[in-house]
């Protein structure tokens, strides 16, 4: 207990030493720390916008599809639990294989959704990503930031120092 108490204080012993330096110059003027949410700036920009409202367009009739067989595979199930006394053993089977048939249908539907879906996303962060980096590199240098954190893992930020609403309005500005 001694010694993992010891050695947690000398980390945090190193830890607030490295750190230091950069507080002392931060508090100098010499070194600028800004933050931003990469994931926010480009879930927030039109292109994503757009991009989603055409998937969302695109996916309803698979949607509806999926919500009528889910319909379909929940009447099966509660008429197969009120006949299931009288049913014959034939019968059974019959009704085990639709619902198999249902329930393979409707999770190979949900797959290609799903795929669907993941395939637009990487799409538009194909499209965005170069141009959320230039962006950042273009400010950071023009704003003299030394340093642009994940925005995520600041606990505290002044409003000023997040770039996150500024980058969404130069990645909406960009054609």
């Amino acid at each position: 207990m001694k010694k993992h108490l010891m050695s947690a204080m000398l980390t945090g012993l190193l830890i607030v030493g490295s750190i230091s330096p950069v507080m002392a110059a931060g508090a100098q003027g010499g070194t600028r720390i800004a933050v931003l949410d990469s994931q926010a700036a480009l879930l927030s920009s039109d292109v994503a916008k757009a991009a989603l409202a055409k998937l969302q367009a695109d996916l309803k009739p698979q949607r509806d599809k999926h919500e009528q067989l889910r319909r379909e595979i929940m009447a099966l199930d509660e008429k197969f639990q009120k006949e299931v006394a009288t049913m014959s053993e034939k019968d059974k089977k019959s009704y085990r294989a639709q619902q198999a048939a249902k329930v393979t249908e409707f999770n190979s539907l949900l797959q290609q959704v799903q795929k669907r879906s993941q395939d637009a996303e990487q799409e538009v962060l194909n499209k965005l990503v170069p141009s959320l980096q230039a962006i950042v590199e273009d400010m950071r240098k023009a704003g003299e930031y030394d340093i642009i954190l994940d925005r995520r893992s600041a606990v505290a930020v002044a409003p000023e120092s997040d770039l996150t609403k500024r980058v969404v309005d130069r990645l909406n500005a960009v054609k």
